[in-house]
């Protein structure tokens, strides 16, 4: 019965002494690596939640940039449009004052009178007067889409219709000078070409005058 207990006692005391060094060794180390992988799955899921927030942050810079993108584009388009308007503007003013030229020349000219009869579209109230004053209101009028240089061209052409304008009001007189009569067809003539003097600066200005050149070679 001695013996018996004395081996229990043993038993026990070797059963402390593993669960000691087990305590020593194996738990430190099992709760050390449990702490660790704890950690790493917080390090995990803060991880995610930053680049989560960059995604969020990132997609909502992308909408905002795609937005501006789009309000620009609309504006660059809605820009080119008025530009073509005012170019297509001052084109149909062009053609009004070569019309007016050619008809003045064909009352000077009985050779291109049967001719000019049968495309005048001219209105009553067309004079060089008129026509400087709309060639000055289309400047004021598209000045916005217009470059400075063919603003230039524009202006050059309202004074030159303006001297014109001075010798159509000596023709108006009720005796009007002879000379001024005889260098009418000259005027009306310098006219057309000042019309064509313009619109080359202008088509230049655009880049076309290169554009037509190569598809005509």
């Amino acid at each position: 019965m001695e013996v018996a207990g004395l081996v229990l006692n043993i038993l026990v005391l070797v059963g402390l002494v593993v669960a000691v060094l087990l305590a020593k060794s194996y738990f430190p180390s099992y709760v050390g690596e449990k702490a660790k992988n704890l950690a790493t799955k917080e390090d995990i899921a803060e991880i995610t939640r930053r680049i989560e927030e960059v995604k969020l942050e990132y997609a909502h810079e992308l909408e905002t940039a795609k937005v501006q993108l789009q309000i620009q584009s609309s504006l660059k388009q809605a820009f080119q449009a008025q530009c073509l308007h005012a170019v297509e503007s001052i084109n149909s003013l062009l053609v009004n004052i070569t019309l007016y030229c050619w008809g003045k020349l064909a009352e000077r000219s009985p050779n291109e009178h049967y001719v000019w009869s049968s495309v005048d579209e001219s209105e009553g109230k067309w004079n060089f007067h008129y026509f400087r004053v709309a060639i000055d209101k289309a400047i004021l009028e598209n000045g916005l889409y217009l470059t400075v240089s063919a603003k230039k061209h524009l202006s050059e052409l309202s004074n030159q219709i303006g001297l014109l304008s001075s010798m159509e009001l000596a023709l108006s007189t009720d005796d009007p000078d002879p000379a001024i009569i005889e260098s009418a067809e000259s005027g009306y003539s310098t006219g057309l070409k000042a019309v064509e003097k313009c619109r080359e600066g202008i088509m230049g200005e655009l880049g076309l005058i290169g554009v037509q050149t190569n598809v005509k070679s």
